[in-house]
């Protein structure tokens, strides 16, 4: 009899172990399985891939320097974007491009919105590049001994990036203040980035007003000398008498309304960019730029993004005066070179406030 309850209590035994080793075999992958679908939930998941177009208005420039780097970076592909730039010979050329459709963005001055506003098919900035017009003028270095202030440039041929464009409203009002009228006290001529060297050593002009890296390049090969450098916070003061918002990032009101997502994760690229300007040396941030951007001499280049550093908006903010002034130039310049009269005249009505959207960069602050 003890002999069967032995048995019996064996099989009850193993039974039992059976039994638990059942239920805890069944319970460990599925405790695995919900910690699993909780890890997969709680991951990120990226937004959907979008393909944004970018018409840069001028060559590649420090102006517009957050849309190279913020490329070389992988910072758009950080968000999910597929950024093509190109670049236009004049902001001009890209604000038609952006307005007929064919890109989403572009680089550009806030001279470029007030056209769009007044023509009705709004534009807005949505992040600060320049706090600053970001260029100086320049002369060709054998009138060194006859042109030493912007009145000595009185009978000559001076010029810009193209007739209304950003540098060229930047020349006219700064020629005003010297007494200088277009047309009757000097010859403008049409000065593009890229082709400004070649317009100066063919003598087409005797100064341009330009930006960087051409404006530096020209000066470092002992071909000219800058006259005035609008570049800097002190130049800009004394002509203007505050701060000046010239290029950022443009879109059309349309495409905010429409994808404010999309504009969202460029804004976000753009201003991590702008802050890495400024918190990185110099020669690390040309280290990361292709030859296109920085030209063969690299350590000349690493001199203009010192200097950059000085006009770079840090966050990204549009500043409300410094927009303020772009509109107060444009229509002083109507008034004395009707020319620039097709950017604003001075009876035609312009809402500063809808010519940025500082909401997208507020919001990139935290990122």
């Amino acid at each position: 009899m003890e002999d069967i309850m032995t048995k019996r209590g064996i099989g009850f035994a193993l039974a039992g172990l059976l039994l638990a080793a059942a239920c805890g075999g069944g319970a460990a992958p599925a405790a695995s399985q919900a910690a699993g679908t909780a890890a997969a939930s709680a991951a990120p998941t990226k937004p959907p891939r979008a393909a944004i177009k970018v018409a840069i208005g001028s060559a590649a420039s420090l102006n517009y320097l957050s849309w190279d780097l913020a490329k070389a970076l992988g910072y758009f592909e950080d968000e999910n974007l597929d950024v093509s730039l190109s670049y236009s010979a004049s902001g001009n050329d890209a604000a038609t491009a952006l307005l007929s459709g064919s890109v989403e963005f572009t680089g550009n001055s806030m001279d470029q919105s007030i056209k769009a506003q007044i023509a009705g098919k709004p534009t807005k900035m949505v992040v600060s590049f320049s706090k600053t017009p970001g260029a100086a003028i320049v002369v060709r270095n054998e009138l060194k001994d006859t042109v030493k202030t912007l009145k000595d440039l009185k009978g000559k041929t001076v010029g810009a990036t193209g007739q209304g464009t950003g540098t060229h409203v930047v020349l006219t009002y700064a020629l005003n203040q010297a007494g200088l009228v277009q047309d009757k006290d000097y010859t403008f001529k049409p000065c593009g980035s890229g082709t400004m060297a070649a317009t100066l050593d063919s003598k087409g002009a005797d100064a341009c007003i330009n930006s960087d890296p051409y404006i530096t390049q020209y000066v470092a090969a002992n071909k000219g000398f800058i006259l005035k450098d609008y570049r800097t916070v002190k130049d800009t003061t004394e002509l203007i008498g505050g701060s000046y918002q010239f290029t950022g990032a443009v879109t059309t009101a349309d495409f905010i309304a429409k994808s404010p997502d999309v504009v969202q994760r460029v804004v976000n690229a753009l201003v991590k960019t702008n802050k890495y300007i400024q918190a990185t040396p110099s020669k690390d941030i040309a280290a990361k730029l292709p030859k296109s951007v920085t030209g063969d001499d690299v350590d000349l280049y690493v001199k203009t993004l010192d200097a950059a550093k000085g006009y770079v908006s840090a966050d990204g903010l549009i500043d409300p005066a410094g927009a303020q002034n772009v509109l107060k130039m444009n229509v002083e310049d109507c008034k004395v070179n009707p020319t620039l009269c097709g950017n604003v005249k001075p009876d035609d009505k312009v809402d500063v406030n809808n010519l940025f959207d500082n909401s997208f960069a507020q919001k990139a602050q935290s990122k």
